[in-house]
């Protein structure tokens, strides 16, 4: 079945079964590997996009289920202001991961960064 995806801005169409997730959309028919296969169960994160700016999980998420809605993957991160700092950060402290969490991490700090203005602190609560 014919899908138009909206992905980090670029339009794709796509032929394929209704009910497959979108994990499998992104890496398997366009080539996006930066969205990682970890539990299946969306437990993980590993497999974590936005859809129209929420977290969601791919791996359980149909592609009839999108619609018109916006998909950022974490290829796109690096080209929004608060993705460009996270991945600065991370190079500078070089933050050390197994590469599945850390996309999930990312997306999860960006969203975040975009909904408030929080100021360091010294202290923690």
């Amino acid at each position: 079945m014919p899908f138009t995806l909206k992905v980090n801005g670029d339009s794709h169409s796509v032929d394929v079964d209704d009910d497959t997730p979108l994990l499998w959309v992104l890496r398997d028919v366009l080539g996006m590997t930066g969205t990682k296969f970890g539990c299946g169960m969306a437990l993980c994160g590993a497999c974590t996009v936005h859809i129209d700016g929420a977290a969601t999980r791919s791996c359980i998420t149909t592609i009839d289920s999108i619609g018109t809605s916006q998909i950022t993957t974490i290829e796109a991160i690096g080209g929004t202001p608060a993705g460009a700092k996270i991945q600065k950060a991370w190079l500078d402290h070089e933050v050390v991961q197994c590469g599945y969490c850390h996309r999930s991490c990312r997306l999860r700090r960006c969203w975040q960064a975009t909904r408030t203005r929080a100021t360091p602190t010294s202290t923690r609560p």
